[in-house]
């Protein structure tokens, strides 16, 4: 079992036994979504943490703290109490700092696996708007309100569908991970004609590809010759050395402030829908 396992373990450990870390009532973060505090803690994690965690959170001997579906669904006063006491067992180690600075590290902590939307962005969304319908042809493929491309997922909504982490992780490594609906697929037909783009509709008989120039093609697959299913994104790999520097930082920005309806409206709505009935 490596010591990443290992912290793993213990944090999702540390989340089944949440109500005996509870002491009273629930701990509530005084500094929640503050940007002067998650700032402070970014410091802060800079400092002390990401030597273990990684200087962007992704993971090393610690566990990575981004996209981290037990961290998520821990609670500020559970975040809390783990910086506080460390995880028996592992690396992470208990810590003395003031409840000022212990708070402001939740909010960091908190922001990691946050829409963009609610997220520090240190880019400028102005330059990013630039690239993005500019030089930096993201909306050759991707569409914002209506206006791009199509064989790239739509972004209107991105910055609260997102977290920072992943938007720049589908700029610096776009075939790590696929949005569904957008794999890769070459096509070859038998009168010779090769076609490559994304696949928008599959079935026993037919295929319909929509290639980079945006020409859908409905296929039956009795003139299909071969099929080849691509684990690369059509996105360019190099697209964020192709940028400007700070260019990523920019277009997150950019992208950040797309937001169709607030993170957690269609909860809040649900709830209410709830309460009259």
């Amino acid at each position: 079992m490596t010591r990443l396992f290992a912290a793993v373990t213990a944090l999702a450990a540390a989340l089944c036994s949440g109500q005996e870390m509870r002491s009273g009532s629930e701990k509530k973060n005084p500094l929640a979504g503050q940007k002067p505090a998650i700032e402070a803690g970014a410091k802060r994690f800079k400092e002390g943490c990401a030597a273990c965690h990684g200087a962007n959170a992704e993971g090393g001997r610690g566990p990575k703290l981004v996209r981290n579906r037990d961290l998520y669904r821990l609670t500020d006063e559970q975040i809390f109490d783990i910086l506080r006491r460390g995880i028996p067992g592992t690396s992470m180690p208990p810590s003395q700092m003031p409840d000022q600075q212990t708070w402001e590290l939740v909010s960091f902590v908190r922001s990691l696996n946050s829409p963009a939307s609610q997220a520090v962005i240190t880019g400028n969304p102005e330059n990013g708007k630039t690239l993005f319908y500019g030089d930096g042809h993201c909306s050759t493929c991707h569409s914002i309100r209506g206006h791009g491309g199509l064989i790239g997922p739509d972004l209107t909504d991105a910055g609260a569908t997102l977290t920072v982490s992943e938007l720049r992780e589908s700029m610096e490594h776009p075939s790590a991970e696929i949005t569904p609906g957008f794999e890769t697929v070459s096509i070859k037909l038998k009168d010779g004609t090769e076609i490559e783009g994304v696949a928008k509709n599959y079935s026993n008989y037919s295929i319909d590809i929509l290639d980079r120039k945006g020409e859908l093609h409905l296929l039956d697959k009795a003139n299909v010759a071969t099929i080849t299913w691509n684990k690369q994104s059509l996105m360019p790999a190099d697209i964020a050395k192709s940028l400007v520097p700070g260019g990523i930082d920019d277009v997150i920005a950019f992208l950040a402030q797309q937001v169709v309806r607030p993170p957690g409206a269609a909860e809040r709505g649900r709830r209410r829908r709830q309460d009259i009935e």
